[in-house]
């Protein structure tokens, strides 16, 4: 049975950290302190939502999904952005786009061992996106018929699992090392403790 549970979240604020983050924004996301919702995340949320209406490839997929699975102490968790055909879907807003910026992403990892029946991931990814939203309006009731928006160019991205160089096991040891090695192992058990 899995002690704790780990996000694709996690792991990418992890990578961060160690890339150009701080210790203190990592100990943040550990410690599950609320944020409060970007510009870019508000404009992401709203992509998404607008990909799952408007875009012909992922239109009737599955969208939303929680997919977990056990994996020696870890419980896997996470929730796939669409699922149609074999393949997981992610949509992604960024400011900045570089071709292959989603290749170091975490969730891809994850999500192929978690779904292991999906041959492929494909990140959509835009990074010009705009909509008369307000900021606190409903996602699950935008339909974008009455909306007027404006998308840039769909960039897209395929991963497979043998594309990495690392396994899921290999990136849960690292994880673990480096947790210990902070001395934040034990806040981690204790806020991540699995409960199922």
């Amino acid at each position: 049975m899995a002690l704790f549970y780990i996000t694709p979240t996690l792991l990418n604020s992890w990578s961060y950290c160690i890339k150009n983050g701080t210790l203190e924004d990592f100990i943040k996301v550990l410690n599950k302190e609320p944020f409060e919702d970007t510009e870019s995340i508000i404009k992401g949320k709203a992509f998404e939502k607008y990909m799952q209406n408007c875009y012909e490839e992922t239109l009737g997929g599955a969208y939303q999904v929680p997919v977990s699975k056990e994996h020696g102490d870890y419980l896997l968790y996470g929730i796939v952005d669409g699922l149609k055909g074999g393949i997981i879907y992610d949509y992604k807003y960024t400011k900045n786009y570089d071709v292959g910026k989603f290749f170091g992403n975490h969730q891809t990892l994850m999500y192929l061992e978690m779904v292991p029946e999906a041959n492929k991931m494909v990140y959509l990814i835009t990074n010009k996106f705009d909509t008369e939203i307000e900021v606190n309006m409903p996602l699950n009731y935008l339909t974008f018929q009455e909306t007027e928006v404006f998308v840039g160019d769909i960039f897209r991205e395929e991963y497979t699992k043998d594309m990495f160089p690392e396994t899921i096991d290999s990136v849960l040891h690292k994880f673990e090392q480096w947790l210990k090695a902070y001395n934040l192992f034990d806040l981690y058990a204790e806020k991540w403790k699995c409960k199922y």
